[in-house]
């Protein structure tokens, strides 16, 4: 069975990205949500930035995380962090995505909010303006779009032929991808809560199992 690239969302110290990228992560995540336990300021986000720049191995992506942001808080969101991706987890429109893009030039991963096999309707209309589809479980909190941890029906994913690439997201953890690559046919997980000793507290000895778990497929 092929390997699954992993993004790694919500870290918060040069330690854990230094641990991402050492075990193989694509992606890391850096999450800018007030309400998110996983939530940077911007100071933060940009001494994590600069010490993934000056990083000597393989660096993995930058993404980062954002609902409903306008544009001004966009604006210092990328100055910050200077990320590879946006990813837009709330409500945004195609539209939305769209202008962002030209905006900043900056690639796009959407989060889309999956329970039943209708809700990957909408995924063909963010063909050609979504660089990646992040398909998630629906929160039962609106005031969490994701990170909680709760997995949907993966079984849903066994015949998806979309067209855009995307990762499969929400209740994953390093004992699980197994189970879950098999199911869906993923090529790319995304974890946060799956990897954390406390909320919003990574534990590195995880994160490694969890690529080691993707990378065997």
């Amino acid at each position: 069975m092929p390997r699954a690239d992993v993004k790694i969302c919500g870290i918060a110290t040069a330690a854990d990205y230094d641990v991402c990228a050492r075990a193989g992560a694509r992606w890391i995540g850096m999450v800018f949500f007030p309400k998110s336990s996983r939530h940077l300021s911007l100071e933060v986000a940009a001494a994590l930035a600069n010490h993934a720049d000056s990083y000597t191995g393989d660096r993995p992506e930058r993404v980062a995380l954002t609902v409903d942001m306008a544009d001004d808080a966009l604006d210092a969101v990328i100055q910050a962090s200077r990320p590879d991706y946006i990813q837009l987890h709330g409500n945004e429109t195609p539209d939305r995505a769209k202008a962002i893009k030209a905006r900043f030039n900056v690639s796009i991963i959407k989060a889309l909010r999956i329970g039943t096999a209708s809700d990957l309707d909408v995924c063909s209309t963010w063909d050609t303006i979504a660089d990646w589809l992040l398909l998630d479980a629906k929160s039962a909190s609106s005031d969490m779009p994701g990170g909680t941890g709760h997995s949907f029906d993966w079984r849903l994913l066994s015949s998806y032929k979309g067209m855009s690439n995307w990762m499969l997201a929400g209740g994953l953890k390093p004992d699980n991808v197994t189970e879950a690559i098999s199911m869906t046919g993923a090529r790319a997980l995304d974890v946060s809560s799956g990897v954390e000793s406390a909320l919003g507290k990574k534990d590195h000895g995880l994160i490694r199992s969890f690529i080691r778990a993707a990378e065997m497929g």
